[in-house]
């Protein structure tokens, strides 16, 4: 018979797969987020295993995967799989589809798809959404959830019906869309849970395995999609901070990219980054790369040179954002010091470290004008006492990592906004 594993989404199944894991659902979880552990057999989820008459005493080796639902949104979104993307594919392939059966309509000259095209020409994708929200809060197992909902709608039929061309009924080409979507309705705190615990009882995995990277391994053909995004920065330091920061303020995505160690290359800084963009682009690299340069002038002018480069469309050149506290920040230049906006002139990493680890004597640090680049006619700045600042910030991430309360007691939105960016660069 086989075996099988579970996805669900706020307790409710909404995919399972016989004798192995989904490479594509594993896209979603790390292996951290592993959990292993005994249980009643009682104890397995009341959808899927209520109506089976299992001795309330007997244990099992739980083996699951399980993650908040707010993570997993995020996550998805990281690899491309954002709302917008999804409701882009969503009216793609619904109108595509349509097309199809009319054609098919056409050169057969009866109605068998009528009642289909119908379905999908009458229902939006928030019409899905609302009927997918119907289908999770019920606690009826979707095999038979028509048999006690007779007067479900036209569109709940068509979702659970069997239908060979889309899963639940929902146009897409990779099923992660339909995914995001149960995700999106879900409540927040919820959680996902992949239970492979059969799969395991049943010798197809053993508990030590690392599920989640064989499963990714097995997804050659999706590399670009699959596999770590990679992000290069100007230098070593900015990739420390990042780094750092990514594992303390979003764990959950930690494992989803990596960044570039110029510790063992020539020192950081522009140059070197614009020649690293264009030997990825010339390598034929697969992975998702994002080039991020500094907000400031010398960034912006060495940007100008890639302007005459063909990048593929893995590689994406972007700058630190602009944030409010660049709006009106202390600037020392032959007038003296002055409130000015210094936005895409002297942003470095240092800017979204904090005010916390920015502030002396209850005062900003200021940035230092420094020269003016003829080419794209700004003035350069830098803030003063650079060195001062990192290690304070060092200091910073030592104490929110041995006790992660602190996170809430420093200020991190500047590199929150950073971060926020950095997700979504890849969106549709």
């Amino acid at each position: 018979m086989g075996s099988y594993c579970q996805l669900y989404i706020d307790e409710y199944p909404v995919f399972s797969s016989k004798s192995y894991v989904s490479p594509a659902v594993m896209t979603m979880f790390r292996e951290g987020d592993k959990a292993l552990f005994q249980r009643r057999f009682r104890e397995r989820n009341q959808v899927e295993w209520g109506h089976v008459d299992d001795d309330d005493d007997d244990f099992e080796t739980a083996v699951e995967y399980r993650a908040k639902v707010k993570d997993l949104r995020q996550r998805l979104d990281v690899i491309g799989f954002s709302l917008g993307r999804v409701r882009l594919e969503f009216d793609e392939v619904k109108s595509a589809e349509i097309e199809k059966l009319k054609e098919w309509s056409k050169d057969d000259g009866h109605s068998l798809w009528e009642d289909t095209i119908r379905v999908l020409e009458d229902n939006s994708f928030e019409d899905y959404m609302s009927a997918y929200k119907e289908i999770l809060g019920s606690n009826i197992h979707p095999v038979y959830y028509l048999e006690e909902n007779e007067s479900a709608s036209e569109l709940i039929k068509y979702m659970l019906k069997d239908n060979d061309e889309f899963f639940w009924g929902f146009p897409c080409h990779d099923f992660r869309c339909f995914f995001r979507v149960l995700l999106e309705i879900a409540p927040s705190e919820s959680e996902a849970v992949q239970d492979i615990s059969d799969l395991v009882s049943s010798g197809y995995y053993d508990e030590a395995d690392e599920v989640c990277h064989i499963a990714l391994e097995e997804m050659i053909g999706d590399y670009a999609v699959s596999s770590k995004i990679i992000v290069l920065t100007e230098g070593s330091t900015d990739t420390e901070f990042l780094s750092k920061s990514l594992k303390l303020l979003y764990p959950h995505l930690y494992d989803y990219y990596t960044f570039m160690d110029f510790g063992f290359k020539p020192p950081g800084g522009v140059g070197p980054l614009v020649n690293t963009v264009k030997s990825f682009a010339g390598a034929g690299i697969e992975n998702r790369v994002i080039a991020l340069f500094d907000n400031d002038t010398a960034a912006f002018s060495a940007v100008e040179s890639l302007k005459n480069i063909a990048i593929p469309n893995n590689i994406v050149i972007t700058h630190y954002p602009d944030i409010s506290l660049g709006d009106s920040y202390p600037a020392l230049g032959p007038n003296g010091k002055s409130l000015q906006n210094i936005n895409g002139l002297a942003c470095g990493i240092e800017l979204y470290l904090g005010k916390d680890v920015l502030e002396k004597d209850g005062e900003l640090i200021p940035i230092q004008w420094k020269g003016f680049d003829s080419r794209i006619s700004r003035y350069q700045g830098e803030i003063l006492e650079k060195a001062n600042i990192q290690d304070r910030f060092r200091d910073k991430t030592s104490q929110c990592s041995q006790d992660t309360n602190n996170i809430q007691s420093t200020k991190w939105e500047e590199m929150h906004q950073l971060f926020q960016h950095v997700f979504g660069v890849f969106h549709a």
